[in-house]
């Protein structure tokens, strides 16, 4: 991922996990042909390090190409992207669903920090 988004990313989740706990997320990446995956992961990671719950699709929620017209072209890449956003429009009905039936979200355990230098 560029210095930039990492910066970003470091700076809106450092001390914030409890802002986003629970809510949904999705990483999506865009690149010219490699690096994409690494890039994923290292978005995914921030995610999942805060209790977000992360939404798939059928690959790597990721597109390629250069400019628009290249990614208009990556007929993989769009039909993950629908994808993705049918199993997340589903995931957010399921969750209001279960909301409105009375099911409690899940009791957080006090979070416990060792420090393994003595």
């Amino acid at each position: 991922m560029s210095g930039m988004l990492s910066s970003f990313m470091d700076r809106v989740f450092y001390g914030r996990g409890k802002l986003f706990e629970n809510k949904v997320a999705a990483g999506v990446v865009s690149c010219r042909r490699g690096g994409a995956t690494a890039a994923f992961d290292e978005i995914n990671k921030y995610f999942l390090m805060t209790n977000m719950i992360v939404v798939g699709s059928q690959y790597w929620n990721m597109v390629h190409g250069s400019k628009k017209e290249d990614v208009e072209q990556d007929e993989e890449g769009l039909q993950t992207m629908r994808t993705l956003g049918t199993n997340m429009a589903w995931l957010l009905k399921s969750i209001d669903a279960g909301r409105k039936q009375g099911i409690e979200l899940p009791k957080k355990e006090e979070v416990i920090r060792t420090n393994f230098v003595r």
